[in-house]
């Protein structure tokens, strides 16, 4: 018996949050909050391989949620959502160590590549 990958869904909006649940849930374990601090708190007390959070949440810039979950999850990969980037942001983000940057709407397609594509980073190291 397989291990599902459990992903965290950070995004203000609640609509895309049901959406990408909805899509992911058959294949991965998937929870979803609208707030960075919601979901530092989510984090602390479940594991979570996967962070899919967008860059604009209302709490907390998405950049400074990357920096602190990278410094308490060092094992967690993220990957940052958008609709619109300023150019200089897309570079930050790599150099905070997320997995990828994703533009909004998002071709599910690739959002299932990207997402594979970082598992055997994250659950690798979970055992």
């Amino acid at each position: 018996m397989s291990v599902k990958a459990n992903i965290l869904i950070i995004d203000d909006q609640r609509e895309l949050r049901d959406f990408l649940y909805c899509t992911l849930k058959d294949k991965y374990g998937v929870a979803t909050i609208g707030a960075a601090e919601e979901a530092f708190s989510y984090m602390a007390e479940h594991s979570v391989d996967i962070v899919l959070i967008d860059y604009n949440i209302p709490d907390m810039d998405g950049m400074t949620a990357l920096a602190e979950i990278k410094k308490n999850y060092p094992r967690t990969e993220v990957i940052m959502m958008t609709g619109s980037v300023p150019s200089d942001i897309k570079e930050k983000a790599f150099n905070l160590r997320a997995f990828a940057f994703l533009m909004k709407p998002l071709n599910i397609g690739e959002l299932f590549e990207t997402i594979d594509a970082a598992l055997p980073k994250s659950t690798s190291k979970r055992f």
